[in-house]
């Protein structure tokens, strides 16, 4: 009896807090992004006759309860200790490495759109075979920096997908930073936070790049400023570790070369390819151009005749600093944001050279590429 007494006792109380938490939950005004973990949230499903019918009612209430229930910020940073206490080393996609270091599992690569997307890239490159083209496709930390992982844990040969990629590639110079970064793989080349390469795992492979992209990099000299050290990245958020806080790094060429930026939304030019206001977010990442923006021009007084765009994702954010002495020009465009098309660049800008710059796992998922590089047929 006494045993039935405590068990019921024990539900009572379970309901009791589950119930309590449902009220919070609804009574706490509804955000449509999380700051913390830099997305964007689950949106209140609606109510319909066939939504109920066919469950998706269901799966859109579970979803927005996840993203917006009470707290859930201290329940995660809950969950990983006690995960942690208990020997786990895999949260919510996210391994638990040595050294404090965080690693986004490796996303499945999407085949048909990636076969897609180097198909459009060799169209284009034998469209306009007048044009320097080169790419560079960035392993990501799990791989480079595999010895910090949990013992045992799964991760693909990427060097063995580079590979495959670069031997489907016509008229592309490829330019593989596999092995570069792994001799420095002792060094911060990745943010342990975060699922992006710090500036001075960027700046081991624009040595590597240089010749590729025809540049003299072997005299130029940096000066490297920290601009925080308090940085927790996405993998932070989405484990719920809070243990580690990284340091953010500038290079700043030693050059009498000026610039100025312009982004596509229409805001005026800047000075500076570093937003210090966004060191004062969460995502301070973002001090790198601030964000993720469709295209960003920067007008250089280099005086080099030549004309870069940057087919990118985020990784190339902080690598294009180390560019900005050997080109007139730097255009940025990002293929998941821009709806122009890449001719647009290349007729009206006079682009004498092409960088691919992603990270592995990006190129491998992404669905964008090839319309963006979709050339329009001449009809004349």
């Amino acid at each position: 009896m006494k045993n039935r007494k405590q068990g019921l006792w024990l539900i009572s109380l379970f309901i009791c807090l589950t119930l309590c938490l449902d009220i919070l939950t609804f009574m706490t005004p509804a955000k449509d992004f999380s700051e913390t973990e830099n997305r964007t949230l689950a949106k209140s499903p609606e109510i319909s006759f066939d939504a109920l019918s066919n469950g998706s009612f269901a799966d859109g209430a579970e979803d927005y309860f996840s993203d917006h229930f009470a707290y859930r910020d201290r329940w995660s940073a809950i969950t990983f200790y006690v995960r942690s206490l208990l020997g786990q080393r895999e949260m919510n996609g996210v391994y638990i490495g040595e050294d404090n270091y965080l690693f986004l599992i490796p996303s499945e690569p999407n085949s048909a759109a990636l076969q897609k997307n180097i198909d459009a890239i060799n169209d284009f490159a034998a469209y306009r075979d007048d044009i320097n083209q080169c790419m560079a496709i960035i392993p990501n930390s799990a791989f480079i920096m595999k010895h910090k992982l949990p013992k045992h844990a799964p991760v693909p040969d990427q060097s063995e997908q580079l590979g495959t990629i670069k031997g489907k590639l016509k008229n592309i110079t490829f330019t593989d930073v596999t092995d570069t970064l792994l001799s420095h793989n002792s060094e911060d080349l990745y943010y342990h936070t975060d699922h992006h390469w710090t500036s001075l795992g960027a700046y081991h492979a624009f040595i590597k790049i240089a010749d590729d992209l025809q540049i003299d990099a072997s005299a130029c000299r940096y000066d490297i400023h920290t601009v925080t050290d308090t940085f927790e990245g996405t993998l932070s958020s989405k484990s719920g570790s809070h243990i580690y806080k990284d340091t953010i790094e500038i290079y700043v060429p030693k050059t009498d070369i000026d610039y100025n930026i312009t982004y596509s939304d229409g805001s005026g030019a800047k000075g500076s390819m570093y937003e210090r206001e966004c060191l004062e977010t969460k995502d301070k990442y973002a001090v790198f151009l601030g964000g993720n923006h469709p295209v960003v021009q920067i007008k250089t007084t280099a005086d080099t005749q030549r004309h870069l765009l940057i087919i990118k994702d985020s990784y190339a954010n902080s690598f294009v600093q180390f560019l900005t002495p050997y080109f007139d020009e730097i255009v940025l465009a990002d293929p998941r944001y821009c709806y122009d098309s890449i001719e647009t660049f290349v007729n009206h800008q006079g682009i004498t050279d092409i960088l691919y710059l992603y990270n592995l796992d990006t190129f491998q998922t992404d669905t964008s590429i090839a319309d963006f590089l979709c050339i329009t047929p001449n009809t004349d």
